[in-house]
């Protein structure tokens, strides 16, 4: 090989190795951008609460098909209404309607420009406890956006559960009496849910490890 081709050679390599090096810096960069705005969308969320949930209350009781909201005692029922209470309790079915409203809050500071701290709920589902007893399960419909800056957003679950397949053995008149204190100002005490809610997320849907127990004290998450 003559100088010339010597001189050729070393041309083209150092010309290709310019560019191996070129593109190598390119990929360099954006793998580090890559590795970045992953940890910055990591660290964002990892300052992220919960969203939170709590009891707020109860509303709309019925007792096979008898509204019974403001009566406190077996005497406070029409002859009519107390005849079909017990027209219902013989055959088998004692049904209890009511709207469980349960206050959703994501606690979360708005972050200007961004849209990290903003939930929303896209399962939530949940089993109903009546005086420490596991009654009926359900999950919500369709999607429950959660705004960001603490505001509360109300989720109604319609609720019907038949007292006498749950609570049969305490008799009509007992039966009727908790179907009374629940539709009172404090019965949502009486209450509880068992839920695991799923949340979407800019990064996808995230689940809540474990089951929260909602009652209506204080806001859990």
């Amino acid at each position: 090989m003559n100088a010339l081709q010597l001189w050729g050679v070393c041309h083209f390599m150092k010309k290709y190795l310019s560019i191996v090096t070129v593109f190598a810096f390119i990929a360099a960069s954006l793998i580090s951008a890559t590795v970045l705005n992953s940890c910055s969308t990591l660290n964002a969320l990892a300052g992220l609460t919960r969203a939170e949930f709590k009891l707020q209350n109860a509303t709309s009781f019925t007792l096979a098909g008898i509204n019974i909201v403001n009566k406190r005692s077996l005497s406070d029922f029409s002859i009519a209404d107390g005849l079909n209470l017990t027209r219902a309790f013989t055959t088998g079915k004692f049904p209890l309607t009511f709207t469980l409203n349960v206050a959703a809050r994501n606690p979360n500071s708005p972050t200007p420009g961004s849209n990290m701290s903003k939930f929303s709920l896209t399962s939530f589902p949940w089993r109903l406890m009546i005086d420490g007893r596991e009654t009926i399960s359900g999950n919500i419909g369709s999607p429950v956006t959660l705004p960001d800056g603490g505001t509360t957003t109300i989720i109604p679950l319609q609720v019907s559960v038949d007292l006498k397949q749950f609570f049969g053995e305490r008799g009509y008149e007992d039966i009727i009496n908790l179907a009374m204190v629940l539709s009172g100002s404090s019965g949502v005490a009486n209450l509880q849910l068992k839920a695991q809610p799923s949340v979407s997320t800019p990064i996808g849907s995230l689940r809540y490890p474990g089951e929260l127990t909602i009652v209506s004290t204080e806001f859990r998450n």
